[in-house]
């Protein structure tokens, strides 16, 4: 467990700078270009490539780290990188033709995928997705590289390789976009990820990798064994990712600036998701997977419990602040220039408010997906996937109406804690009762903090204690202390062992 809560410290630094520029990106790119017709080409275009860096990852990954697990010893040093180059092939030749029919295809999969743009829009969305579409490759590539490192423990070099993915870009907007206006952001895009891959492969070879062709998948049971789990793997991601989709098909008739104020929401949603719960997520996968095969189902389960209350007391108050603070919290992010207006805040505010109270859902939805890999048991993830995008499509075809553009993302809320529920019912018939009781104590604990921190949010609010560019910022570190310092009194055993090992690591680091 000590190497694990190191591997998330770790992790979770680089993370937060990952995402940051991430986030940077969309901030400076909103910044030059506002909301409009160029900033929905680009979000729309960008679906692919990022659906795709959103799913191939951890399906290889899902598949790769039991298998490489397993053959850690130096007698194994000559397999591995035999494997190795094995999966690197297979992966060069899929995503070469991917790119490939990509590009030639651009015009007409943005006619599918946003039939309700204009020509003009379309067409400048074919434009962008043909420059993005090699990023498809080196994201494959990618794919493989972290895996392998991650099989070895190694999670600092792969996180580190989005903070410069994300720097490329914002660098991109100030040097090639002048030039050739959000073409030239797309091209950043691709450059990213290619260094990206690029940057990886040192890491790789200290670890005894090399680069390799090699076609002979014929009579390997390895190979075999990945490919059988990785198509069902890769199907239930696939489907938790259709939404995306979905969502574009679904907003692109709803009219200019829908589409990128839902994906500048989802960016602000996403933040502390991906630092807080990714973190977690991709470090804990091979810790449980090891106790599977083991088959130490009771540590694995007290595990999977002490991940799931980690990252619940921090998303827990992250939602009540996205959903109090929708308006501030937009205004401080994005309203920096004139071409973000009021409207563009009350547009993506809203659907923030329904987007952030989904965030329990998508942490507990993917942390179950992790357990099910573990198990070896691709079926009910997919299983559970299938039925949640379905019953997306309806909720939000109900809700738009309602809610315009806010109902979307509210369906993708509900949607997530249906995915959610359906994954623990199975999965407690598979493996017993799956909590104690000090867990769902923590649970009702943090849901009493919880509220205090939001009456204390709703007074601070006012606009009579407005601090200017400081007001947001103060509000979010008051409820940190206020939500912190209550389960702290209440003798929460899971923040107490949190606290305190931030704190001894701290401390350590001042001493040396």
């Amino acid at each position: 467990m000590a190497n694990f809560f190191k591997a998330t410290m770790i992790l979770l630094a680089v993370t937060i700078l990952g995402r940051l520029i991430g986030f940077l990106r969309n901030v400076f790119i909103t910044n030059e270009f506002g909301l409009g017709m160029e900033t929905d080409a680009y979000f729309m275009a960008f679906t692919i490539p990022l659906t795709l860096f959103l799913v191939i990852p951890g399906a290889i990954n899902a598949v790769l780290i039991p298998i490489f697990k397993g053959m850690m010893g130096d007698e194994y040093r000559q397999r591995r990188n035999e494997l190795f180059q094995k999966v690197l092939t297979a992966v060069f030749i899929l995503f070469s033709v991917l790119t490939l029919g990509g590009m030639i295809w651009a015009a007409e999969i943005v006619s599918v995928l946003a039939k309700e743009f204009d020509p003009e829009k379309q067409q400048l969305t074919a434009e962008l997705l043909q420059v993005m579409m090699p990023s498809i490759l080196f994201i494959g590539l990618v794919s493989v590289f972290s895996s392998v490192l991650n099989a070895h423990n190694e999670f600092f070099a792969p996180s580190l390789g989005t903070v410069i993915s994300g720097v490329l870009v914002i660098f991109s907007l100030y040097t090639l976009a002048p030039l050739i206006g959000m073409a030239g952001v797309a091209w950043g895009t691709t450059i990213g990820f290619i260094l990206f891959a690029i940057y990886l492969i040192l890491p790789l070879k200290k670890k005894g990798y090399s680069l390799g062709w090699n076609i002979q998948f014929g009579h390997d049971e390895q190979m075999r064994i990945m490919r059988d789990r990785f198509l069902p793997i890769m199907a239930g991601m696939v489907i938790s990712q259709l939404y995306v989709f979905i969502e574009r098909f679904l907003v692109s008739g709803l009219g200019d600036k829908k589409l990128s104020s839902l994906v500048l929401a989802n960016s602000i949603v996403q933040l502390p998701i991906a630092v807080f719960s990714g973190a977690l997520v991709v470090p804990l996968f091979p810790l449980l997977a090891e106790y599977v095969k083991k088959k130490q189902i009771f540590e694995m389960k007290q595990i999977m419990g002490k991940g799931i209350l980690y990252q619940y007391h921090v998303l827990l108050p992250t939602t009540l602040g996205l959903v109090l603070l929708s308006q501030e919290i937009v205004r401080f992010f994005y309203a920096h220039k004139e071409t973000f207006s009021d409207q563009d805040v009350a547009l993506t505010a809203w659907a923030m408010i329904f987007y952030g109270i989904g965030i329990l859902g998508w942490m507990g939805r993917d942390m179950l997906t992790r357990v099910f890999y573990s198990l070896e048991n691709t079926k009910i993830p997919v299983i559970a996937g299938g039925i949640s995008v379905i019953l997306y499509i309806g909720i939000a075809v109900m809700l738009i109406p309602i809610l315009d553009h806010g109902g979307i993302a509210l369906a993708f809320s509900i949607a997530s804690f249906i995915n959610l529920f359906i994954q623990a019912v199975l999965l407690r018939k598979k493996i017993g009762q799956l909590f104690t009781a000090a867990f769902y104590q923590s649970l009702g604990k943090g849901a009493l903090a919880a509220a205090v921190m939001s009456m204390i949010i709703v007074w601070l609010r006012e606009p009579t204690k407005d601090l200017g560019i400081f007001h947001v910022p103060v509000i979010v570190l008051v409820a940190m202390l206020v939500y912190g310092g209550i389960l702290y009194l209440m003798k929460d055993e899971a923040v107490r062992e949190l606290a305190e090992k931030l704190f001894s690591r701290f401390r350590n680091r001042l001493i040396r």
